[in-house]
């Protein structure tokens, strides 16, 4: 995580974890428990800005437009994690848990309908979009 501090591709905003019981809520809510390398980044960051789009976070259950649950329920084994302007969608692949508890980050290509593994985690996720923008 050496490069969240030493690049300008993302903007981070320092402070802003997440309350943990953010954490268990959205797991309670959602049924399964997110990845450790994500659950990291919340509680250490929170919140990113790359692209000119955010990479998705938590916030109290009060603040959700949209509860987990149904947003499980609309996308099976797909939790959003971030949405660039360049027509790509990437999400958890929730039912690729691997040993370590972490889930695959897919990307849908969205004007080509191709989906692909993009990283194995969401550290690897973290470090390849910031390699690919500096």
């Amino acid at each position: 995580m050496e490069k969240l501090e030493q690049t300008t591709a993302i903007k981070w905003f320092p402070g802003r974890g997440v309350e943990e019981n953010w954490i268990n809520e959205a797991e309670e809510e959602l049924g399964f428990t997110l990845p450790p390398s994500y659950c990291w980044w919340l509680r250490n960051y929170g919140n990113a800005f790359l692209d000119d789009s955010y990479i998705q976070t938590l916030t109290s259950s009060e603040f959700r437009d949209i509860s987990d649950e149904d947003w499980c329920k609309q996308h099976p084994h797909r939790l959003a994690l971030f949405v660039p302007d360049s027509g790509e969608l990437y999400y958890f692949d929730t039912s690729s848990k691997d040993s370590d508890g972490e889930f695959k980050i897919m990307c849908y290509d969205l004007m080509n309908g191709i989906i692909y593994e993009y990283a194995p985690t969401f550290a690897d996720f973290l470090e390849k979009l910031i390699g690919e923008r500096i």
